[in-house]
């Protein structure tokens, strides 16, 4: 009886082989809706590539696995996130938080009378720190003690980069809308502007507290900094500073991107609704009011998709104050970067007007070996297929290694986009969905005719033995 059924079985396995292969099918350019071409510099191996607002605005899947390097011979090529390939090569350090700086006072420099000197004495021990700053005004022998209307920051132990500063305002401080230049130095004596105008606020809007207390500027390495205010002669209310680490290490460090979103009304709650064009890598929120010289409290949510709940990302106070020092905007709000593309903003009191929001984010890095002959074209967008995993971790140490401890994959550039497998990309594979093909159904029938026939013999000879 056995060796009747093994032929279905075998017969059957067989049939179902087929669909299995094609769910695991390697990546094709076909299953991917749009691709651009890359241009790589020559004799590279292992290269890296920014990701554009172009890009994830094609990509399919939120979690950035349908992108994928394919070389001339349409094959796809080993690609991993960079990020992801710096934390398995342990070369990437977490952003740290926030470190409080010694800070001193300094006085002002201006126009002084030809018998008043400004002596500025400022101690530094061998490793660079400041020990003491002393600053007073002899006027032909009488020595005073200026005003200290400038603060000098000593970063010099701290390493890595620097990316902005929080500062700590004296208690009961209010009424308070200030300008402030940033200004960095490697030696104390020459000065490089590192950011202009920038505000620090403190107010009370019955009682709701309007805070501005973060100053923003690109990374930089300068071991000193300098705030000036520029709005007036009064030194700031300020009793300490915190540095803000830069996120990414140096090598690969790059520059935030920011788009800005118009939403509408919410149809049965009062907020905004806001839609992200793709998965994009929000670390950052901005809420602009409208209206001119506005406050609110604000809550801002953010779901992957219609059918889920909203979660909370941030919340707190937003102003737009617009006087004749020029527009004062509340501080965006810092949050772990999230890849939901639908947020919503709800606010206190109602606006009648839709605020702006502002999505901020550092683009993805994606690595990839130019294994195989060019041109290398890069594929996103695909319900049908997704990318590999590859250990480039282990490339990455083995290059640095030859190359050098601070060696980087050179960067590749994007090329004009253009449409690939279309709309037929987004939807998934017919044969690989997993119901069973017209084939495969003749087959199972046939199976099933084979062993009602085995059933039907054993029945007849049982009954003739019992005969």
């Amino acid at each position: 009886m056995i060796a009747r059924i093994l032929p279905f079985a075998l017969l059957l396995i067989a049939s179902l082989a087929p669909a299995q292969e094609l769910r695991n099918l390697p990546p094709a350019p076909q299953d991917f809706a749009w691709q651009w071409p890359l241009t790589v510099a020559p004799q590279e191996d292992l290269v890296q590539v920014e990701l554009t607002p172009e890009v994830y605005a094609r990509l399919w899947r939120d979690d950035v696995a349908d992108l994928v390097v394919f070389n001339g011979h349409d094959e796809a090529v080993p690609t991993a996130p960079l990020d992801a390939v710096l934390a398995r090569a342990d070369l990437a350090r977490a952003p740290t938080a926030p470190v409080e700086v010694p800070m001193f006072r300094i006085p002002v420099s201006g126009a002084r009378t030809a018998s008043e000197r400004l002596r500025l004495v400022v101690a530094r021990r061998t490793d660079g720190h400041l020990e003491r700053l002393d600053a007073n005004l002899d006027m032909g022998g009488d020595v005073v003690t200026e005003s200290a209307s400038e603060i000098l920051l000593d970063l010099s132990a701290m390493p890595g980069r620097t990316r902005g500063l929080t500062v700590e305002f004296s208690p009961g401080t209010e009424g308070l809308v200030a300008r402030v230049d940033v200004l960095g130095s490697r030696d104390l004596s020459a000065w490089t502007r590192l950011a202009t105008a920038q505000a620090l606020v403190a107010l009370n809007d019955n009682g709701l507290r309007l805070e501005r207390r973060r100053i923003e500027f690109s990374d930089t390495a300068l071991p000193y900094v300098r705030l000036v205010r520029t709005d007036a002669p009064q030194p700031l209310p300020v009793v300490a500073v915190q540095a803000l680490r830069s996120r990414t290490p140096d090598p690969v460090a790059r520059a935030t991107a920011s788009i800005e979103l118009t939403g509408h009304t919410e149809a049965r709650l009062p907020g905004f609704l806001y839609q992200a064009n793709g998965p994009l890598p929000v670390e950052r929120i901005l809420v602009t009011l409208a209206e001119r010289n506005a406050a609110a409290s604000v809550i801002i949510e953010s779901r992957p998709r219609s059918d889920l709940p909203w979660r909370e990302r941030a919340r707190g106070a937003v102003f737009h104050l617009s006087g004749r020092g020029g527009a004062v905007e509340s501080s965006p709000f810092d949050i772990e970067p999230v890849r939901d593309r639908q947020w919503r903003v709800r606010t206190d009191p109602v606006q009648l007007k839709t605020p702006t929001l502002t999505l901020s984010w550092r683009p993805d890095r994606f690595a990839f070996l130019t294994q195989g002959e060019g041109p290398f074209r890069l594929a996103a967008g695909s319900a049908r297929s997704e990318r590999g995993s590859f250990p480039l971790n282990a490339v990455l140490l083995e290059a640095r290694s030859a190359r050098g401890a601070d060696w980087m994959p050179t960067q590749a550039r994007l090329g004009r986009g253009a449409e690939l497998g279309g709309g037929a990309a987004l939807a998934p594979r017919p044969d690989a969905s997993g119901s069973p093909t017209p084939w495969q159904w003749l087959l199972w029938a046939l199976l099933l005719l084979g062993a009602f026939s085995v059933v039907s013999m054993v029945l007849k000879l049982l009954r003739q033995s019992g005969a």
